[in-house]
């Protein structure tokens, strides 16, 4: 067991926290929280956002797929743009102060850098995202087939690494997104189970389609395949057995099994592209936001429905952060005990609580939760400032101060 003072306790929050409540408020908020790091977007995709203990404002909509940093030449010159945050006219001096601040009082920074879920850009160019097998755009979610689109991704990590503020990067969501997401109003009326709510989130875009064929893999069976199995249910009402792993293996002879490897390869390949530009600086740690503990279909061996193959990703990151949102603690022991079995301890884990309702109402909910991985945890990441209370920060040091009596 890590002694709790060795351990990593990050606290979560956004740019605009910073700008709008100043350098020494989350200072002085991880400092309350009795936690060494903060986790701070250098990018993000969109949403409504209630900032509780915010004296500027109430509700944010951040800018859909900005950036928050001065991009390089690059940036000018690609096909397509993300936005950049005009929260700040500067944001090399944002970051630098933050920088000097962090390091007087001796907190880690690091970057919370987010991947192909990005609503900014994948509504714009809606033909570099993912596209079902109707040829609907999923436009949350760019394709991770398209050149471009990891093209984008590997400068931005450059840049961020180029700032050199940093002692960690926590890459999340290069990875393909569940057909459920809490999109803008989504309304999803009926109910269907979760081998074809699995199904109905594949991809089968332009350039997926055409790298199956480049493999001598025949994208126009496995897509009309998907669509019948959607017919069946939706139109004839016929319920069919439910699909799991091994079911998805023997489908179409086999040739349904070759599609899933290679929409895999397409996520281990962009994750390698993203990692090796961020192991540029050797001093880095890099951590992977797993999600896979919320996928309904559960591990098949290290791999998940959303892509992600943890035996290829484990190998090239020192931390893995698994996300375990649920109500229930119960569920949550039996995802982890499952989830242990996954990553076999290959790297050091550092779970993502999340320190707000609906999974964290009091103080006791939150240190149950600790408790459940602490024995196993090399640290906790703890989500996110901009959406607590200040009495939450007090529930976090309350909560693992009991675990450090408990050693």
């Amino acid at each position: 067991m890590v002694k709790m003072n060795k351990k990593s306790f990050a606290l979560f929050c956004y740019p605009w926290d910073i700008i709008d409540e100043g350098y020494d408020a989350i200072i002085d908020a991880v400092k309350r929280s009795g936690l060494n790091s903060i986790y701070v977007t250098v990018n993000y995709h969109s949403g409504m956002f209630f900032l509780p203990h915010s004296k500027k404002r109430k509700i944010y909509f951040p800018e859909p797929g900005a950036l928050y940093f001065n991009p390089s030449n690059w940036h000018k010159n690609h096909t397509f743009q993300s936005p950049i945050s005009n929260l700040t006219e500067n944001w090399t001096k944002f970051w630098e102060e933050l920088s000097n601040k962090c390091k007087q009082n001796n907190i880690n920074l690091c970057a919370w850098m987010l991947g192909t879920h990005n609503s900014g850009i994948g509504t714009k160019y809606n033909e570099i995202s993912v596209h079902n097998a109707w040829g609907d755009p999923i436009t949350h979610s760019l394709c991770p087939f398209n050149s471009e689109v990891v093209d984008h991704f590997v400068n931005v990590s450059k840049d961020v690494v180029n700032l050199g503020v940093f002692d960690k990067i926590l890459v999340e969501s290069l990875e393909y997104l569940p057909l459920r997401h809490g999109h803008h109003h989504e309304v999803i009326g009926v109910d269907f189970p979760d081998d074809l709510d699995f199904l109905m989130s594949l991809n089968f875009s332009r350039s997926c389609m055409d790298q199956l064929k480049n493999k001598n893999v025949d994208g126009e069976i496995i897509k009309n395949w998907v669509k019948k199995i959607s017919d069946d249910y939706f139109n004839k009402r016929l319920n069919n057995n439910k699909m799991d792993w091994q079911d998805f293996e023997k489908i179409l002879d086999g040739q349904f099994w070759q599609y899933y490897l290679i929409r895999e390869e397409s996520i281990t390949n962009i994750n390698k592209a993203v990692i090796n530009e961020l192991r540029q600086d050797k001093s880095l740690k890099i951590g992977l936001l797993d999600f896979g503990p919320l996928y309904s279909l559960g591990p098949y061996n290290q791999r998940w429905q959303n892509g992600v193959n943890l035996e290829y990703l484990l190998p090239l990151i020192d931390e893995i952060h698994p996300t375990f949102y649920f109500t229930d603690l119960d569920f949550n022991k039996k995802k982890y005990k499952i989830y242990k079995d996954v990553i076999k301890k290959q790297v050091d884990m550092i779970p993502a609580i999340r320190t707000i309702l609906p999974q964290t109402s009091n103080q006791k909910d939150l240190t149950n939760q600790i408790e459940i991985f602490n024995n196993d945890a090399a640290g906790f990441s703890f989500y996110n400032y901009s959406f607590m209370n200040y009495e939450n920060l007090d529930w976090i040091n309350k909560s693992l101060s009991l675990q450090d009596n408990n050693i």
